[in-house]
């Protein structure tokens, strides 16, 4: 009888543990919150450290390192290879409970399924709401991994973060100058971050105004020459950075850029490294950023 009993009572225990997980390319159950972690997506690395979990596997860490930056990445993290072609022996050997990618690595899907439950979430899509995205996939993630208060305060800090520095920077900006948020492809193109893009919707939710009305693509940024910036040169431009000095000395040489109101009148500004395809964290350093450069 109390055999019986117990069985029934494991029975119990394991069906009120098992997590149906949803996710954009179906639903797994899992039979406890995952412990050993691999994200092959910076905003998921990203948004996975955000909930104090450290992942025992990250695709390309240095570049991680080197773009991301916040928060920092455990030294006991395992490179599991490129964002587009991960290692899947290693992969395999690591034994991971879960594998987190976004749907522009879906073509691996199949493969990475086969070596553990693989949950997919994206940030950037057609939907064009990365901010919106974010908040949802932190709650999501904060549900898979037992971490939902931690979810919770990351958005709170988050909206916090970002009402005032739109708050200080209507206070104390000495001009309301639209903006205008490029990244320098070489020495006669730029790409021009708008709709969709983390620029845009953080800004949104600041109070503040983007100069660029241009289509964007799902990433949020349009790709132009350096005449089109002719049009909006009564903004403030903030250069997606860290420049190279070879880019440097380009805009000095230019007779074009040097010759836009902006140029003329020490509008532009540069932005340290910041992922502009990140989460949370990345759109609380991007507003800091900004605010820094505006205010001071």
């Amino acid at each position: 009888m109390n055999k019986m009993f117990g069985l029934i009572m494991m029975v119990c225990i394991s069906s009120v543990q098992a997590m149906d997980i949803k996710h954009e390319l179906g639903q797994v159950q899992l039979d406890k919150p995952p412990k050993k972690v691999i994200a092959l997506d910076w905003a998921l690395t990203e948004t996975v450290l955000s909930l104090g979990v450290n992942p025992i596997g990250v695709a390309d860490v240095q570049g991680y390192q080197s773009w991301v930056k916040k928060p920092e990445l455990n030294d006991s993290v395992m490179d599991v290879g490129s964002r587009r072609e991960p290692n899947l022996e290693l992969i395999t050997e690591l034994k991971p409970d879960v594998i987190l990618i976004s749907q522009h690595m879906s073509p691996i899907y199949g493969k990475l399924n086969a070596i553990a439950p693989t949950l997919v979430y994206t940030v950037y899509s057609n939907k064009k709401a990365p901010l919106v995205s974010a908040k949802e996939i932190t709650i999501q993630l904060g549900n898979l991994l037992n971490k939902k208060q931690q979810a919770q305060d990351v958005i709170a800090k988050t909206d916090q973060r970002l009402k005032e520095n739109g708050d200080k920077i209507r206070r104390l900006q000495l001009n309301n100058k639209p903006l205008l948020f490029i990244r320098f492809i070489n020495d006669k193109t730029v790409r021009v971050h708008s709709d969709g893009s983390l620029a845009q919707a953080t800004i949104n939710q600041m109070g503040l105004v983007n100069a660029w009305h241009e289509a964007t693509n799902m990433w949020g940024f349009t790709t132009a020459g350096f005449e089109a910036l002719a049009q909006h040169q009564e903004s403030n431009v903030l250069i997606f950075g860290p420049l190279k000095e070879t880019e440097k000395k380009q805009l000095t040489q230019s007779a074009l850029w040097q010759a836009m109101t902006f140029s003329r009148t020490d509008s532009v500004y540069e932005l340290p490294a910041i992922w502009t395809f990140g989460g949370l964290i990345s759109a609380q350093r991007f507003s800091d950023n900004i605010t820094q450069q505006l205010t001071q």
